[in-house]
Order: C-alpha cells, then sequence, then structure tokens
C-alpha cells in the first residue's frame, strides 16, 4: 500500500514529506473501497490497484469541487462527472463478481 501512495505523491508532484501525504493517503483509501464496492470483492486482484490511483487522482483534483456537478464561470460552463468515470468502470467490470438475488 505504500508503494501506490509513493506513486501517487509522484504523479501528482509532490514530495514524500508534503503535507498532503496523509490526504493523498486517504483519498487512496477511499479510492480502494470504491473500487471494490463496484466490484463486489474484499480484496484488489489483477490491476484494481492501478484503477484506484486514477481515481485517487481524480479525487485530489476534485478537492475544491466536491459536491458540485456544473459551474459555470462567465460563458465558461463546466460539467463533472460524479460517479466513477466510464474510462475506469470499463475495464473494472471484468473484475465484477456476479451477485444472486431473489433465488432462495
Amino acid at each position: 500500500m505504500a508503494d501506490e501512495v509513493a506513486s501517487l505523491l509522484k504523479r501528482l508532484g509532490l514530495n514524500a514529506d508534503s503535507e498532503d501525504t496523509g490526504l493523498v493517503d486517504d483519498l487512496y483509501q477511499e479510492a480502494v473501497a470504491t473500487v471494490l464496492d463496484f466490484t463486489h470483492r474484499d480484496q484488489l486482484v489483477g490491476t484494481m490497484a492501478m484503477y484506484a490511483k486514477q481515481l485517487a487522482i481524480i479525487a485530489y483534483n476534485r478537492l475544491d469541487t466536491e459536491g458540485e456537478t456544473e459551474r459555470v464561470e462567465g460563458n465558461v460552463s463546466r460539467y463533472f462527472v460524479t460517479d466513477i468515470p466510464e474510462q475506469i468502470q470499463k475495464p473494472l467490470r471484468r473484475y465484477r463478481v456476479a451477485r444472486l438475488k431473489g433465488m432462495l
């Protein structure tokens, strides 16, 4: 887990002794939980850690816009994805574990 956080810090341009190290670690933990919830698994397998890192980077970049779905400044409109982006969902679907419902 420490390797992933170190990799995230590098990709975000932060030092290991940065004030944001704890924040990046929290964001990565949340991203892992999101990936595991989406795939209905208890632990990361295959390349799922890579997609968790991508989600953590998105969350870090969206820190000042949490809760917004759209922002209009002047004549410029920005729309925000509020769920897991499709380019991350698509490859994660192969790791999903099926759940049976109503089979008693």
